[in-house]
């Protein structure tokens, strides 16, 4: 499995309407080179900030699979919540796509937490919601007042997704840093997916297994090895 690094395209839009921008990401793309080896398709760093109203699209694979990022003012305005702010993420496919999530209170139940998660946990193993939810909200879609969502503090995180353009599904994964403090403004640092059927954990950008092929006993395996290798890892 090899790394492949990509030009981030975006396309920010500053007003409410983030849900219909699907099609707008899918204007930015990229040109994946084919190779019998798995890939994982990584960004690079990329530090978008999201304060104010603000909604960002990310184009993954040319074929479907777009992320969403949004920073909303508050649901309801008061003298108490006019610095606040709700921070939400969704993702889209040509198929179908969803997220690392879980429902939570009664109220609002309808509206999916995104999880959490940690560097090294496998994104197929966690319970998945359709399309997305709430990264952040003290207002709008808190719980019987109080705030939800896992990045209400000030974390950096991972946001695991999948999605399927037919084939079969993509799993990957999104690093994000909340501020916290109530305005729940954060920062895309970066993301990543894998090729249909790679089972991709939170922040791996290539292979755990390649430095051994790398070691000095790898090495030793010469041409023949490397190529047998590699049709293991096409098979």
């Amino acid at each position: 499995m090899r790394t492949q690094k990509f030009g981030r395209k975006s396309t920010v839009i500053r007003n409410s309407r983030w849900a219909a921008y699907a099609a707008a990401g899918a204007a930015s793309s990229f040109t994946a080179v084919g190779s019998a080896e798995a890939t994982i398709h990584y960004s690079g760093i990329i530090n978008h900030q999201f304060r104010g109203p603000m909604t960002a699209s990310f184009q993954l694979d040319p074929l479907g699979g777009v992320l969403i990022f949004r920073h909303s003012p508050p649901y309801s305005y008061s003298t108490l919540t006019k610095f606040g702010g709700d921070a939400y993420f969704s993702i889209f496919g040509a198929a179908e796509a969803s997220c690392n999530g879980f429902y939570t209170c009664a109220y609002n139940s309808e509206v999916a937490s995104v999880s959490n998660l940690k560097r090294g946990e496998a994104i197929s193993r966690r319970p998945f919601v359709p399309e997305g939810g709430v990264l952040a909200s003290g207002s709008g879609w808190a719980c019987g007042g109080g705030g939800r969502g896992q990045f209400l503090d000030a974390v950096t995180g991972f946001i695991g997704f999948k999605f399927n353009n037919g084939k079969g599904n993509q799993y990957g994964w999104a690093r994000i840093q909340s501020s916290g403090q109530f305005n729940n403004n954060f920062r895309l640092i970066d993301y990543a997916y894998g090729d249909v059927g790679d089972q991709i954990k939170a922040g791996q950008t290539s292979d755990t297994s390649a430095p051994t092929l790398e070691s000095i006993g790898g090495l030793a395996l010469g041409a023949t090895g490397l190529l047998a290798w590699r049709r293991r890892r096409a098979s």
